[in-house]
């Protein structure tokens, strides 16, 4: 079994850090900070609690590992404030509508993140970007200092953890996965992957997906208030996980779903959950980490292709789209998308489309190199754990 040990806390002293996940401290925290009460729906404590029980007592965090959890936390908590004083504020951001937006969902790893950037070069879509993920935008000058504070917010990451940027590229201004939104409802896989924190995780399989989307719903209205109508292009793996919800929720959506062979899939994404965790943590248990990457996301393809064999009106509304064909092929895959979503292929698109090709060619931004029996994997297990998705979805 490997571990990867990074024993920082020598010599310090853990009383320094006794008070850092108290619950009531941190939100009184947030309240002094913002100068707001209101933390809408407290449909997040709870798991809320959970973080702070993982964070304290299972994440094995360092001192600069403990600091940044707590200083996440508050983040999302004082965005939580402000979001709420802004939804009040003005009544006429819940009139808003999120038109057929569409999702970017399946396996991680399976050119979602290019498909992403790629459609939102198209003049009818709009994106979440990394900045104002993180932070609420006010849609004035002061957004500039949340600009730069995002941007110094993933150059700290990746001087943390430097293997990061070639597994999983970050920009402030860049496109955004839903799963910063969604954890201001407490409800995201990024917790787990950047940190050992297993109760939330094990909840988070069988939880209420609704309060996150609910939440996402909302936050999409706040952003899209005062600008030009357009289609909300949106991406995350985890969607596969609450797939009920988001349907609940967004009943005119439509989804791209990305297929890849997990046994390319599982070991690159437990390595992403190694290369962040090593930066925060004292200790990384990397077969462990491959056990969860394999669970979770056997969970979320289960979930995901029952659904949709169960509901022709659900299943409908998809697209699926081979990794293989998406690398070798984009121009084709693209088209087949802008069709399926009822959109133009422009001549400005095609040029654009044709431009962010050459100048994002696959490892232009740093290789990554893993390998099965890191993460205690043997090929022929995880062939066999995933068969019936392999059979059915990669002779496509």
């Amino acid at each position: 079994m490997a571990w990867v040990n990074k024993g920082l806390t020598a010599g310090i002293h853990r009383s320094v850090f006794d008070t850092l996940f108290d619950r009531e401290d941190l939100l009184d925290g947030a309240r002094r900070a913002t100068g707001f009460k209101d933390f809408g729906s407290l449909d997040f404590i709870d798991p809320l609690d959970l973080l702070l029980e993982g964070f304290d007592q299972t994440s094995s965090l360092n001192p600069v590992g403990r600091l940044a959890a707590r200083w996440y936390l508050m983040r999302l908590l004082c965005n939580r404030l402000r979001f709420e004083a802004i939804w009040q504020n003005n009544l006429r951001i819940a009139t808003q509508i999120v038109r057929r937006p569409i999702f970017i969902l399946g396996l991680p790893r399976t050119g979602s993140t290019l498909l992403h950037e790629v459609l939102a070069l198209h003049s009818a879509l709009r994106v979440p970007h990394f900045w104002e993920s993180a932070f609420i935008p006010k849609r004035d000058p002061t957004d500039l200092y949340r600009l730069v504070a995002a941007a110094g917010q993933i150059a700290i990451v990746n001087r943390m953890a430097p293997n990061l940027k070639g597994i999983h590229r970050l920009g402030a201004r860049l496109p955004h996965e839903c799963v910063t939104i969604q954890a201001h409802a407490m409800r995201s896989i990024q917790f787990h992957t950047a940190h050992r924190v297993s109760a939330y995780n094990q909840w988070l399989q069988t939880c209420d997906w609704e309060p996150a989307y609910h939440w996402h719903s909302r936050y999409l209205k706040v952003l899209q208030y005062g600008e030009n109508e357009a289609r909300w292009l949106l991406k995350a793996p985890g969607h596969m996980l609450g797939l009920t919800a988001l349907d609940r929720i967004y009943p005119d959506a439509k989804f791209i779903q990305l297929h890849r062979d997990p046994v390319e899939v599982i070991p690159s994404m437990a390595s992403l959950s190694v290369a962040l965790r090593s930066a925060f943590s004292e200790v990384v248990d990397e077969w462990e980490v491959g056990r969860d990457t394999a669970d979770q996301w056997s969970r979320g393809l289960t979930n995901t292709l029952r659904q949709r064999k169960r509901n022709a009106g659900l299943d409908a509304r998809f697209i699926d789209v081979n990794y293989k064909d998406l690398l070798s092929q984009p121009v084709n895959v693209v088209q087949r998308i802008l069709e399926f979503m009822g959109l133009p292929n422009t001549t400005s698109f095609e040029g654009m489309l044709e431009r962010y090709l050459v100048h994002n060619e696959k490892g232009r931004h740093g290789s990554h190199t893993y390998n099965l029996k890191r993460f205690g994997f043997e090929q022929s297990n995880l062939e066999n754990r995933f068969s019936e998705y392999r059979a059915e979805y990669l002779r496509m």
